[in-house]
């Protein structure tokens, strides 16, 4: 069911409409909140290994900042237009198609590992997304940092329905034989309109509880330095509940 979830997403962000979007986001630039810890964890210029890196919105801004930085995303549409997209800005970025649970690169090459833009949370299934996560500490150079985001799980007047809706499908109809499509409770499919061409794109996203990725990250032997949501994506886009970063050291081994 993983794989076919999987697909489902590699189709998402291999749309027309996927990949005008984030052809207009390559030149977004960082958050604020990614601007606050990049400068306060990556204190020294290294080699940075960008997961899930799209069309390049995070890897273009940290080369210009002086970073060494290798762009990987497991969508191919997407890593040929962020190649065409640094090419147009006389850029010389190392971009290439990987899984971020079968990461192609040995132990120990990179002094920090940055799976951006709640990429992570799109993984289906909690052993994937735990695998992701020892693969980049894998990667990752002892005392490096390991930094990823998720949507908070907020319980609220706006989400209340969706959770009770999830506690009858996990822990009413599953247990009697039902077919339930979602792999693990917080699973959410929605649909986001298109622009007419393409009417609407299906999409995955896993909404944990810091609980649970607290958990996955102490199974995987990172040390969490901070788990905070209080920046805020831009000026133009203020949310209530903005994305959890996770911050990880990996310790000496």
């Amino acid at each position: 069911m993983s794989d076919d979830i999987q697909n489902l997403v590699l189709e998402e962000f291999s749309t027309k409409m996927a990949l005008d979007f984030y052809e207009k986001k390559a030149s977004a630039g960082l958050w604020i909140a990614e601007k606050h810890f990049i400068a306060k964890y990556f204190t020294k210029k290294g080699k940075i290994l960008d997961v899930g890196c799209g069309t390049g919105r995070t890897t273009i801004p940290l080369v210009k900042m002086g970073y060494n930085v290798v762009g990987v995303d497991f969508a191919p549409k997407m890593i040929s237009l962020a190649k065409k997209i640094a090419k147009k800005k006389k850029l010389k970025i190392s971009y290439e198609v990987g899984d971020a649970t079968k990461l192609q690169f040995k132990d120990k090459t990179f002094d920090c590992v940055f799976f951006s833009n709640n990429g992570w949370t799109q993984i289906p299934g909690r052993e994937k997304r735990l695998q992701a996560l020892q693969e980049m500490k894998r990667v990752c150079k002892s005392q490096g940092i390991v930094m990823f985001t998720a949507h908070p799980r907020v319980f609220s007047r706006q989400f209340n329905f969706f959770w009770m809706k999830q506690w009858l499908r996990f822990y009413i109809l599953k247990p009697f034989g039902f077919h339930i499509e979602e792999i693990d409770y917080g699973d959410r499919f929605f649909t986001r309109e298109g622009d007419g061409s393409e009417a609407f794109t299906r999409q995955y996203i896993h909404i944990p509880s810091k609980r649970e990725v607290i958990k996955q990250i102490g199974k995987v032997g990172l040390t969490l330095r901070e788990a905070n949501g209080e920046f805020q994506i831009s000026k133009d886009d203020i949310r209530d509940h903005p994305p959890v970063f996770y911050v990880c050291e990996k310790q000496n081994s």
